[in-house]
């Protein structure tokens, strides 16, 4: 008897972490699915610790892990070694001047600094929200590490994990591009980003205790992710290239041949 699939977007039960999760199941516009067994999601690894977490993940099989994190992220959380399993590191998240954006304890002076300089030029103060709501709008453009998500997938280096320190911003935008290369549409690629908040609901309670509503919405991304900050992202592309296929193409050299060649591997 054929295993049951899980539903598309499913979380993984896991001991240690919340918000892991596979692509698999997903449908695209050409009327296959995402292929199940091969794209991973999630946040911190060295959360991962119980024998029955680690049997877990051995049995996915993987083949590449990117990590999406910081130099400071990762020396806080090191990622552990599995056999077999090539290892990338890449900041997904970067200042302007083109050095990871480093979200460690370490890393905050340099954050507030980025942000000052930013306020500077904008003439007054600027909450974080609409700050970062601006960088999201960045991060699909010259991205180190989306683009060396795109050459693993186009080398078949699957079954992947890619991950970030929560799993949900960095990791949830790179969620978005894969499949909207897949040909699954901007609703459902969104409404897969927004499920963080389904699965960290628990953090993001404890957040915003005694919060107003006003600062429910602006401090809602600290610990889950803000619908508007995903679709600023995904608006960027269809504003600077009209559409996701030119943007695939120009970005990451997916001409369509290309692009319809990574379909037929990740589709079924």
């Amino acid at each position: 008897m054929e295993q049951q699939r899980p539903v598309p977007g499913a979380q993984i039960p896991l001991e240690g972490a919340v918000n892991f999760r596979e692509l698999g199941g997903y449908p695209a516009a050409d009327g296959r699915r995402v292929r199940y067994g091969l794209l991973y999601r999630g946040g911190n690894l060295d959360t991962l610790q119980s024998p029955a977490d680690r049997a877990l993940v051995q049995s996915w099989k993987l083949n590449t892990i990117l990590d999406l994190r910081s130099n400071g992220e990762c020396a806080k959380h090191p990622d552990p070694s599995l056999p077999g399993v090539q290892y990338r590191r890449i900041c997904a998240m970067r200042m302007r001047d083109g050095s990871e954006m480093d979200f460690s304890a370490d890393g905050i002076e340099r954050l507030a600094a980025e942000k000052a300089a930013f306020e500077r030029e904008a003439g007054h103060p600027v909450h974080d929200f609409y700050w970062f709501s601006i960088l999201y709008r960045q991060m699909p453009f010259g991205n180190p590490a989306y683009h060396a998500l795109f050459e693993l997938l186009e080398q078949g280096r699957v079954p992947l994990l890619f991950h970030c320190s929560c799993g949900k911003d960095r990791t949830g935008i790179a969620a978005m591009l894969i499949l909207l290369a897949l040909g699954v549409s901007r609703e459902t690629a969104l409404a897969d980003y927004m499920l963080t908040n389904t699965y960290r609901q628990a953090q993001i309670e404890a957040s915003l205790q005694g919060k107003t509503e006003a600062e429910r919405e602006l401090l809602l991304s600290v610990e889950g992710v803000s619908e508007s900050m995903g679709a600023g992202a995904l608006d960027a592309i269809v504003e600077r290239f009209g559409s996701y296929e030119r943007y695939f193409q120009a970005e990451y050299g997916l001409t369509p041949s290309r692009l319809q060649a990574l379909r037929d591997r990740y589709l079924e």
